[in-house]
């Protein structure tokens, strides 16, 4: 993209940004009417004809992701006769008529979320907004911390199915801003760094300095997630937790932290691979490794008992791990009208009922006449607090997957959680306290840019530091 074509991006969006604090007080123009019929507009899809919803509240979902995931729950919603039908407003096209997926260049992609941008803001179009309604999720973050999206407490506090004594309120507390909540997320995950007790010992969620203190105890020749090169182990334990300085609710960022210094520094007394591809040694002692966990089968890693230590990313307050969205998270626009907004609740709410998790947290695979049938892997955590305890047990008790697994032509037999194992995967969860801020594209680039430069020699830690805390501040002011 060119200087001119970015800085005109960047203008606009910083134009639709600056509006979006007063759209949670806007009420819908009263001249649109609270239920229309789906538009001709081949970009609009739904489930029925116009002339048989003509009554019906008609709620339009922005998306420019991937929506399978939901499409069979809109259709069985649209199906149900309440009153209201959900329509996907389409930004992109996500496959070609041959079925391979469409690679969007980023000024496409920014001019898109730029259009998704003043649909929400400037238009009553939209009422349900969720985490891949955007190409990139920051711009989502970012709207809920200006209040663009109404607070979903105030539908669960007449709900007797879908409130805080049903749903995990731990994770809707860390999802929590100012008190309120803007979002709703289905299915959810832990990112941690997890180590061999023999060798990281058993406390978790490092510092910064408890992090560098048990790498100098550990044997010579030791690795990082196999690493042993500046750029790889820069990529597991710094690049991995960039979100960790970012802050979208006061337009901060703080790479300019000590922390962020220690851990350049750390990374960079290893060798660089000055460009060329990093190389690995899986025999050698491993420190710590990336700890991505997306279900109940994964529990057995949050047991001390079993020989592992989650010690979180290096932070300054040593809680370091945190939650990112598993699936999708739902918002309902502000600027809706009050009608559709509780028709927009009546669909989200859906997605964390008890049986909507239970069945669909394992998708079930049908088979074909190559392969038989069989649950696929989970895709997270299950917000509703009963149907994790539910998979929790079916998991334990060996409904799911089969009792062995095939690796190159040798097969073992499959290692199942105990519930020990999920006593402690709940321990561990209790204590995370954040989610994700998701790092915008623009920072990413920032950030590696200088970094490699560092890494390279080209210039000093601080001057490293400077700049990427210059450069990232001026893009996270232009969100504000």
């Amino acid at each position: 993209m060119s200087i001119i074509k970015k800085s005109a991006v960047l203008v606009c969006l910083a134009m639709i940004m600056s509006n979006v604090a007063s759209c949670s007080s806007v009420k819908s123009d009263s001249s649109a009417p609270s239920d229309f019929s789906a538009p001709s507009d081949s970009s609009v899809s739904d489930g029925k004809s116009s002339d048989e919803k003509k009554d019906d509240i008609v709620l339009t979902l922005a998306m420019s992701g991937d929506s399978s995931g939901i499409e069979k729950t809109i259709e069985e919603f649209n199906a149900a006769d309440n009153g209201c039908q959900v329509q996907i407003k389409r930004y992109s096209e996500q496959f070609d008529e041959d079925g391979l997926p469409i690679t969007q260049s980023e000024e496409e992609s920014q001019y898109q979320d730029l259009e998704i941008l003043q649909d929400i803001i400037n238009t009553t179009e939209i009422d349900i907004v969720c985490n891949v309604s955007f190409t990139y999720e920051s711009n989502y973050q970012i709207l809920q911390n200006k209040g663009a999206f109404v607070d979903l407490y105030s539908f669960m506090e007449n709900d007797p199915e879908v409130n805080t004594d049903t749903l995990d309120t731990h994770i809707l507390e860390v999802n929590e801003i100012d008190g309120k909540l803007y979002t709703l997320p289905d299915f959810y995950n832990i990112n941690t760094l997890v180590g061999e007790s023999q060798y990281v010992g058993t406390k978790e969620n490092w510092t910064f300095d408890e992090f560098v203190e048990h790498w100098n105890a550990m044997p010579e020749g030791s690795t990082i997630a196999g690493a042993n090169q500046a750029e790889n182990i820069y990529s597991v334990v710094l690049r991995s937790n960039l979100s960790g300085f970012i802050d979208y609710e006061n337009a901060q960022v703080h790479f300019d932290s000590p922390n962020f210094k220690k851990m350049l520094e750390f990374c960079n007394q290893f060798e660089s691979t000055n460009g060329e591809k990093g190389t690995y040694d899986y025999d050698a002692p491993n420190f710590v490794w990336e700890g991505y966990s997306n279900g109940i089968m994964a529990s057995s890693m949050f047991n001390p008992d079993n020989g592992f230590t989650c010690v979180g990313y290096p932070s300054e307050d040593g809680n370091g791990a945190y939650f990112t969205s598993a699936g999708y998270s739902y918002s309902i626009n502000a600027k809706a009208s009050p009608e559709k907004q509780q028709a927009a609740w009546e669909f989200i709410r859906t997605f964390v009922t008890e049986e909507w998790q239970v069945e669909n947290v394992i998708p079930f695979v049908e088979g074909s006449e190559v392969t038989e049938a069989y649950y696929s892997t989970e895709l997270g955590y299950c917000v509703n607090k009963n149907a994790f305890d539910k998979i929790a047990e079916k998991i334990i008790n060996k409904e799911y997957y089969s009792l062995t697994m095939t690796n190159k032509d040798v097969e073992y037999e499959r290692r199942f959680p105990n519930e020990e194992d999920v006593v402690q995967l709940r321990r561990y969860i209790d204590s995370v306290n954040r989610w994700e801020t998701v790092v915008g594209s623009s920072v990413w680039n920032i950030v590696n840019e200088e970094v490699l430069a560092y890494f390279a020699g080209e210039i000093s830690v601080d001057e490293c530091i400077e700049r990427i805390q210059n450069r990232a501040s001026i893009w996270i002011s232009e969100q504000s």
